[in-house]
């Protein structure tokens, strides 16, 4: 279920938190980005946005998205849509980005910034 805080920064969030898929899945992967948009650039803004892609490390299917910064009700409502759809990170890296949008981040983070690992119980 998508979740939003229309605070200053805004806060959305769908699927599984960091730690929920740690203690889930056998295999999580994480990628985070976290970056000052054209806009905020632009205008001589200090802004900066966070975003974050939580990733079942087995099978590739996107398990969480979580954004913090201006319009992150509005990516996260569209990130629900294709964690529903079951959306694996290949399906995220096919998409064609907007630019210059904060969205376009979702689809072109590449690099994992944190792989766990559960260890098999004895």
């Amino acid at each position: 279920m998508p979740t939003a805080v229309f605070s200053d920064p805004e806060i959305g969030a769908v699927g599984l938190t960091e730690a929920e898929a740690r203690a889930r899945l056998a295999h999580t992967d994480i990628y985070k980005a976290m970056f000052r948009p054209l806009k905020a650039m632009l205008s001589g803004r200090d802004t900066t946005v966070l975003l974050k892609l939580v990733v079942d490390g087995a099978t590739g299917r996107v398990v969480g998205c979580h954004a913090v910064g201006e319009g992150a009700a509005e990516m996260i409502q569209m990130a629900a849509i294709a964690i529903k759809m079951r959306a694996t990170k290949a399906d995220f890296d096919a998409t064609m980005a907007l630019h210059p949008t904060t969205g376009e981040e979702f689809v072109t983070m590449r690099t994992r910034t944190a792989t766990y690992a559960r260890e098999a119980a004895e």
